[in-house]
């Protein structure tokens, strides 16, 4: 895996806009919580793909979803009708990688089209997992793409040292350092440094 010092060839440092990482947040499902999601990532060494019923994938392959987003945006991001309890969009724990790595394992940014533009370029579906449905911007709009996404179809395999991962709290951040300090031997990817949320993002008092 290249350093991150060869990320900084890229203008990110001048473009308060850019980011030289792109990060997947997780989220509490029926198989657990955020931060046992999290765990179960760093257990595998990658983060599964989402498909068109558990996600919003078009077509029939899974893909794995990121955001290209600066860390001092998150906050704009993971607000409270996002991670609202009955329906969250996005959870409290995550993971980031550089987008270097991200592209060098074939991560790209999304194609956001209409429904109507989807068809008239006749895009495979077999290759539909890259398209974010786009209609309009008024109001009554359809779009996410703000979110700058980026997709790998299927899996993503992580480093076996990935730079960060975010908790919720520093609560979370202690709980993970222990368990990752007594048994490492059980994950296949363990970070190089742990980030609470709620520090990084001044606050999120309503994060589940």
């Amino acid at each position: 895996m290249k350093s991150f010092e060869t990320e900084t060839r890229l203008p990110f440092l001048e473009r308060p806009d850019l980011s030289p990482f792109i990060v997947h947040l997780t989220k509490a499902s029926a198989t657990g919580s955020a931060f046992d999601n999290l765990l179960s990532i760093l257990e595998d060494g990658e983060i599964h793909g989402s498909s068109k019923t558990k996600g919003f994938i078009k077509g029939p392959n899974k893909a794995t979803c990121f955001m290209d987003i600066p860390l001092h945006s998150l906050k704009y991001v993971i607000n409270k009708s996002n991670t609202d309890r009955k329906s969250p969009r996005y959870g409290s724990c995550g993971i980031l990688v550089s987008k270097n790595f991200a592209y060098n394992s074939g991560a790209r940014p999304v194609l956001y089209l209409s429904g109507q533009e989807l068809s008239d370029l006749k895009i495979p579906t077999r290759e539909h997992w890259r398209v974010v449905r786009f209609e309009g911007v008024s109001n009554q709009a359809i779009g996410w793409s703000h979110e700058r996404e980026w997709r790998i179809k299927g899996n993503l395999k992580l480093p076996p040292e990935p730079l960060t991962v975010f908790v919720k709290n520093s609560v979370q951040a202690s709980k993970l350092a222990e368990v990752l300090k007594k048994a490492p031997e059980r994950f296949k990817a363990v970070p190089r440094s742990i980030i609470p949320l709620n520090i990084l993002c001044q606050g999120l008092p309503y994060l589940s």
